[in-house]
């Protein structure tokens, strides 16, 4: 349930953070915003189902964690220098959205049902 919890504010985040892309530029960024969701929700997931008892696998799976959101944060500061004020373009937004979530779909396994079932609904408006 952490993961779950954990992984629609990510998305909100990123989908909003990352939407002033260029076009051309829209399948790398989505590419690399796509792995390493898709790997934070993996171990996430894994965080939920460790024994509690399992200390050394907690940790390294926080560790873990920490290390996805400093990408994360790497690849915000990044597109944030090479971007700038494009990331207020709604239209834009909409369309990174679309294909963070197609990227998502096509390439994260560790998605839940929920999640793809949302997902797929959302590329079908």
């Amino acid at each position: 349930m952490r993961a779950r919890q954990f992984f629609l504010p990510v998305i909100i985040t990123v989908i909003i953070l990352f939407s002033g892309c260029k076009s051309n530029d829209l399948k790398k960024e989505t590419d690399q915003i796509g792995d390493a969701m898709c790997r934070n929700i993996e171990v996430m997931s894994k965080l939920r189902v460790a024994n509690p008892n399992d200390t050394a696998t907690i940790n390294k799976l926080q560790a873990d964690v920490k290390k996805i959101q400093n990408e994360m944060t790497i690849l915000y500061q990044e597109f944030k220098q090479k971007y700038g004020d494009k990331v207020q373009d709604k239209a834009f937004a909409k369309k990174f959205s679309t294909e963070l979530r197609r990227t998502m779909l096509d390439n994260c396994q560790s998605l839940s049902k929920q999640d793809r079932e949302q997902f797929q609904k959302d590329l079908a408006k």
